[in-house]
């Protein structure tokens, strides 16, 4: 048969009701006579009777096929078990018996009360003909075995008539009225061997259990009693044996299916599914249809892309959609269809096995349709990122080859490495959906900002590319990266929130043809990362910011060589503050430079430059210098305030790098106390004589901390590696008090610091809230822009004059970043 799509609800109607409940009716009536009977005659065994009930019950399992085509009602040996109510007192206890022992087998095998009331009704209307006419004709005279032969074949006759009935006689192999999809052949063997076991039955058990009594009982009862069980138990076993072949059947017809993959495309995937099904199941009928299976049937959902709209295709790949959630998408992409199977009302009924096996053949076909109907859009897709609509990973990659291959000399290039900073923060706190309509709105921007020769990619989540061509200089790429990051950093409503986007950028410059051009982007991307890093070592938290590679520019090299012998380099103060009396009463110092023409050079840069160069050394020792005489001003206007603190590394402190210098210009300054921050990682090498030299310098005056510790991989050996007076703990320890475990991470050691006699820091305060969680665990000293950003010594001149030693001071830094216009996090 082939495959029929269609749109139904059933079959039969009125007349095929009213046939389902006469046929329950005449199943309870059966077994209501025959109980009655029962109990008023009662049988000599009970036990007997189980016995019975049980072969019945065990034998019904086995069916065997009587048509050509799967649908027709099969029939089962079960029936010769009748030939105790040939030869019985009382038949109506008989009949009521097995019908009771068949139903409960048809039940449990169909899983199905419904169906297995009417069936029992069918097999009562055959057990009454079998046991009437089998009796009669004994009684008649007539041998009992041939009695018995003609009762099962008046029993089979008597079932399919009810069953060609109930179904309208539609047996043929079209499933029209006719008789074409019977098996004369099948039916004679099913008959002979029913009639042949009917016959053993009546023969070993010489005639009716109920005829036990006296002495002898439990004997007798015993030998009409086990040829029962062992025709049962046999039977049962062949039942068993056919649902074994079943099996393999349907894992063949599974396996065939996902070998087969992938499936022809040029072939009817409806089609296929129903080849694949029709090999691992056996049922009258298979059909694709779009309503769900019904009575006497199973089936197995699958969504079809065979008339779907590319657009909405799209979309359903990509995830894209106006507001309509991925499901709805999918049910609107794809529309939902059945595979089913049915089998006629009297036909053995579908097993679990049946349902799994079918439903894994819908599964095959619809993975295939989707992958299929997928695969179009997708490589019209493949060099676009689907959210923003921008050229991806992997079309940046191809557009930089060619770019770079295809300049013309002099002609320079510049990649952009722009990374939105703490959208990890904001997906957290405000949901996804306002993270992707940022990442859409900054794609928007960049896109608007470039020129109409450079290249824009969204190369991962966050991660941004922009390729700026036809350059002349690296100043010129860095004020287009300029005019971009201007743009992009505008205030946007989104969510009914303002947003001000806040990103990082690194920028690499090149001049030539790069016989690698995949290390600008590496360049570009480290010199994004530096950025970031600074700002979790004191930078600008809420600006944007570009960094220049130092790596692939001389220019850079001079610049900050320059800077440093040309002693231009600007050092800016942030204050540390008692949190409990709201004092300051240190400042640190940080080195920042400003170029004239590319900006400012980020911290890491010109640091990673100087050590590059040599100049170290002579970059730290101006900072020093400049230090500890702004801080003699500063206590000038606030007495109290005398501390000042740098940061380097231990090995600087040997007298061959800064530590001469240190123990020369110290003593000038009897009134300040110059404070070194020793970075932790500097101090995993440290050695006796650094220890010496730390020491010596203790007994000057000087302070020791140790800073940043909390950040990366920190020990606790780091806290006893080296003496110190201060402990300052890195702002990746407090981005989070609201969790328990951080808290409990800086009591501890803010426990620490007070039982070894040292000043606790906190770094990276930044909101008023942290400062009250802090003063809660006993955090007495903290720094960060809450208090006050990083700035010139004029501007820190112009506070002191102005608040004195307030560590708060108006509306500062703690709300630096507007609730109106909150930076992108």
């Amino acid at each position: 048969m082939g495959v029929r799509l269609q749109s139904r609800t059933g079959r039969g109607g009125t007349s095929q009701l009213v046939m389902s409940i006469l046929l329950m009716a005449i199943a309870v009536a059966t077994v209501a006579v025959g109980v009655v009977s029962g109990l008023q005659n009662p049988p000599p065994s009970w036990l007997g009777c189980v016995v019975f009930l049980i072969s019945v019950g065990v034998t019904a399992v086995y069916q065997l096929p009587i048509s050509r085509v799967v649908g027709l009602p099969p029939l089962g040996v079960a029936s010769a078990f009748l030939v105790i109510g040939t030869a019985g007192d009382d038949p109506a206890l008989d009949i009521a018996l097995w019908v009771m022992a068949y139903f409960a087998s048809k039940w449990i095998t169909s899983r199905s009360l419904w169906m297995a009331v009417q069936w029992a009704g069918i097999a009562a209307v055959g057990a009454v003909a079998f046991v009437l006419l089998s009796r009669s004709l004994v009684e008649a005279g007539v041998w009992p075995l041939v009695a018995v032969v003609v009762g099962v074949v008046a029993y089979m006759c008597v079932v399919l008539f009810v069953d060609f009935v109930r179904e309208r006689g539609r047996w043929s192999i079209d499933n029209a009225f006719g008789i074409s999809g019977l098996s004369p052949l099948r039916l004679v063997g099913v008959m002979a061997l029913c009639s042949l076991v009917a016959v053993a039955v009546y023969v070993t058990t010489t005639g009716t259990l109920r005829l036990v009594d006296g002495a002898e009982a439990e004997l007798r009862l015993a030998r009409e009693t086990v040829p029962l069980l062992v025709v049962a138990l046999f039977f049962y076993g062949a039942a068993k044996r056919r649902q074994t072949r079943l099996s393999e059947q349907r894992l063949s017809g599974v396996v065939d299916a996902a070998r087969a993959l992938p499936w022809d495309a040029e072939s009817d995937t409806k089609a296929l599914m129903v080849d694949f099904a029709r090999r691992a199941i056996d049922a009258g009928e298979f059909e694709v249809r779009r309503t769900p299976p019904g009575r006497n049937e199973i089936g197995a959902r699958f969504s079809s892309l065979d008339s779907t709209d590319p657009q909405l295709a799209a979309e359903a790949v990509s995830g894209e959609g106006d507001g309509v959630t991925r499901e709805h998408q999918q049910d609107a992409v794809e529309p939902t269809e059945y595979l089913v199977a049915s089998r006629k009302n009297g036909g053995t009924p579908f097993t679990p096995d049946d349902e799994l096996a079918l439903d894994a053949i819908g599964h095959i076909a619809s993975e295939t349709a989707r992958v299929r109907g997928a695969y179009d859009t997708l490589l019209d897709r493949v060099d676009r990122d689907s959210l923003t609509g921008l050229p991806n990973y992997n079309a940046f990659q191809r557009s930089l080859a060619r770019l770079n291959e295809d300049r013309t000399y002099a002609s320079g290039i510049a990649v952009l490495f722009i990374d939105l900073d703490q959208f990890k923060r904001l997906n957290d706190t405000e949901g996804h959906h306002i993270g992707d309509e940022v990442l859409a709105t900054v794609a928007t921007r960049l896109r608007a900002s470039v020129r109409p020769h450079d290249f824009v990619a969204r190369v991962g989540g966050d991660e941004f590319v922009i390729i700026l061509t036809k350059l002349q200089s690296l100043a010129e790429a860095k004020s287009v990266a300029d005019n971009i990051v201007a743009n992009v950093g505008a205030p946007a409503t989104l969510g009914g929130r303002e947003y001000r986007p806040l990103v990082s950028v690194g920028l690499a410059y090149s001049g030539h043809q790069e016989t690698d051009p995949q290390s600008i982007v590496v360049d570009a991307d480290h010199s994004m990362l530096a950025i970031k890093k600074s700002r979790r070592q004191g930078g600008p938290s809420f600006e944007s910011s570009i960094g220049i590679s130092p790596h692939r520019s001389s220019r850079i090299n001079e610049i900050v060589a320059k800077a440093i012998d040309d002693g231009v380099l600007n050092v800016v103060y942030q204050p540390i503050v008692n949190t409990v009396e709201d004092k300051i009463w240190a400042f640190e110092s940080l080195v920042r430079y400003t170029h004239p023409e590319l900006g400012r050079i980020s911290t890491s840069s010109l640091i990673e430059k100087a050590k590059g160069l040599g100049r170290m050394d002579l970059l730290t020792t101006q900072v020093i210098a400049a230090s500890l005489k702004s801080a003699r001003e500063f206590r000038k206007i606030v007495p109290s305030i005398s501390v000042v603190t740098i940061n380097l590394e231990v090995e600087q402190i040997r007298d061959e790098h800064v530590g001469g210098f240190l123990k020369d210009i110290v003593p000038r300054y009897p009134d300040i106390t110059l404070c070194l921050e020793l970075n932790e990682r500097s101090t995993k090498d440290i050695d006796d004589d650094l220890r010496a030299q730390a020491e010596h310098f203790r007994s000057l005056g000087v302070l020791i901390a140790l800073d940043d510790y909390g950040s990366e991989a920190s020990s606790v050996g780091a806290l006893v590696r080296i003496p110190m007076d201060i402990l300052k703990i890195d702002r990746s320890l407090v981005d989070n008090l609201d969790e328990m475990r951080q808290r409990e991470v800086v009591r501890a050691l803010q426990g620490f610091g007070d039982a070894f006699d040292y000043s606790t820091v906190v770094e990276g305060v930044e909101t008023r809230d942290a400062v009250d969680i802090l003063i809660g665990i006993g955090v007495r000293h903290a720094q960060g822009f809450f208090y006050g950003r990083p700035v010139p010594f004029a501007q820190t001149m112009t506070r002191l004059k102005a608040n004195g030693a307030a560590g708060t001071v108006g509306r500062n830094a703690a709300n630096s970043a507007p609730a109106s216009a909150p930076a992108v996090r």
